[in-house]
């Protein structure tokens, strides 16, 4: 084992096993780096600076560690097999391209390509994707290779799949979003033979080489609330409306699947836009209940319960329930939802927690057919009557948020634990004599619960949070 530092000359640099830490590789203007044979590359916790000559050869670059490995420099990079086994993942910071020519392996963490992009070549392969193991951005597939874009965001994998183009030379490229398709197109203009798409989610596939006709693949999960494989569709925005591409085929069950599209997709440009999401044919699948948030908030004695929809189809009534520590859920409200609306709606009850402790609050959601969803999870503190630094968590379509309610300017540390009281994280804020709202999605925290813990000069306080 070596240490691979700064390539400072112009130089030939012949690599058979290097173990890199601290400065990394950098690779200056004019020098060159050739692998041989089956060479390896461990980078941890640094980075790989390209300014010259990457020779790839038939080598492996592994990037491992728990601190961000990045991709810089100026020049383009050319891997053989790369492999990302860096908790923190590894990010495309350069201003150049980034291409695999035989294989890119997920062990653990995501690939995060920014504003740029990463090429997996024509016949080359990706392996290990999953969970928290993804590209998070832009993937350019080149070949005449069926691909599953192995793409996802906010900690969900949603890989897109295509046939087969018809060239070598053909290139797609993919994207995946959690985010309302509705933003971009009116989620209302349909073909007749859709009911509704999803409202939770949508891809960007872009033919960026070729003129190559192909099927699209999409994949769902729990999140997805997929009820009926037979209703589903591929839908796609095209011209003025959202277009119906068929359900040819379907994988899995309602929990997580995949389904192709009967036709082809056809035309493709930036005019279009060219996004792809799931639809419905009938009412079955309940995609479009898009619940914005749902949060409590201590208001002296009483709770006051908010939530809000951007969109209902078919949906009954809500029901509330409460817990406190060591019981069971409990409802506590019953409230008539809007039956089908896209418009925001926004829905609030109050609750007495008479009880000096933590206390949990669930919302389910129930569409006229009977079938139930619980669509989120809330704790607030009972201790209502307190002013100071009230400590409050809620999950919306941004991800976790603590909510921190002050009367003074002071330093706060907030600390993350699992269950078993394992420390996650920390964050030390400032927090301001008013509402403090503080985000905490960039953590990247797995399904599962969780302790908070706020802690000022004075105070300290905890409380557990679902994370879904």
């Amino acid at each position: 084992m070596k240490a691979l530092k700064t390539i400072l000359s112009v130089i030939t640099y012949i690599v058979s096993i290097f173990t890199v830490y601290a400065q990394g590789v950098v690779i200056s203007t004019g020098a060159r780096i050739v692998v041989v044979s089956n060479a390896k590359i461990e980078i941890i916790n640094c980075n790989f600076n390209n300014n010259g000559s990457f020779i790839m050869g038939n080598g492996t670059v592994t990037f491992s560690g728990t601190t961000t490995d990045s991709i810089k420099g100026t020049s383009n990079n050319d891997f053989y097999n790369l492999t990302v086994n860096n908790v923190n993942g590894v990010t495309n910071a350069s201003t150049r391209y980034v291409a695999i020519n035989k294989l890119l392996t997920f062990s653990t963490g995501l690939f995060n390509t920014d504003n740029n992009f990463i090429t997996i070549n024509h016949n080359a392969t990706v392996t290990g994707a999953g969970i928290n193991k993804y590209i998070n951005g832009n993937c350019r597939k080149v070949g005449n290779d069926a691909f599953i874009f192995p793409v996802g965001k906010s900690g969900k994998y949603a890989p897109i799949g295509i046939s087969s183009p018809q060239d070598h030379a053909d290139h797609f490229t993919a994207a995946y979003f959690v985010a309302d398709p509705n933003s971009i197109h009116d989620a209302s203009l349909l073909d007749a033979s859709l009911n509704k798409i999803s409202r939770l989610e949508y891809w960007v596939l872009n033919r960026t080489n070729g003129n190559s006709n192909v099927k699209v693949t999409l994949s769902w999960d729990n999140t997805s609330r997929v009820s009926q494989l037979n209703d589903l569709r591929v839908t796609r925005w095209l011209f003025d409306k959202w277009i119906d591409k068929g359900n040819a085929a379907t994988t899995g069950n309602i929990t997580t699947g995949t389904i192709t599209a009967t036709a082809n997709a056809t035309i493709f440009s930036d005019v279009y836009d060219n996004l792809f999401t799931l639809g419905s044919s009938t009412t079955s699948n309940p995609l479009p209940v898009d619940l914005l948030y749902f949060k409590a908030d201590c208001n002296n004695s009483k709770v006051n319960i908010n939530w809000s929809t951007a969109s209902e189809t078919n949906c009954d009534y809500f029901i509330i329930e409460k817990m406190y520590e060591g019981e069971s859920f409990s409802q506590i409200a019953k409230v008539n939802g809007s039956g089908n609306s896209n418009q925001i709606i926004n829905y609030e009850i109050e609750d007495f927690n008479s009880k000096s402790q933590v206390a949990y609050y669930r919302l389910t959601q129930v569409d006229y057919s009977g079938l139930t969803e619980i669509m989120n999870d809330k704790i607030v503190s009972s201790s209502c009557n307190e002013i100071q630094n009230e400590l409050n968590v809620f999950q919306d379509y941004d991800g976790l948020n603590i909510v921190v309610n002050s009367n003074t300017v002071e330093p706060v540390l907030i600390s993350i634990f699992d269950l078993s009281g394992k420390l996650i994280s920390t964050i030390a804020r400032t927090l301001n004599e008013r509402e403090n709202i503080i985000n905490i999605n960039d953590f990247k925290l797995a399904e599962g619960m969780y302790i908070i813990n706020l802690q000022t000069v004075d105070y300290n306080k905890s409380a557990k949070v679902m994370v879904k």
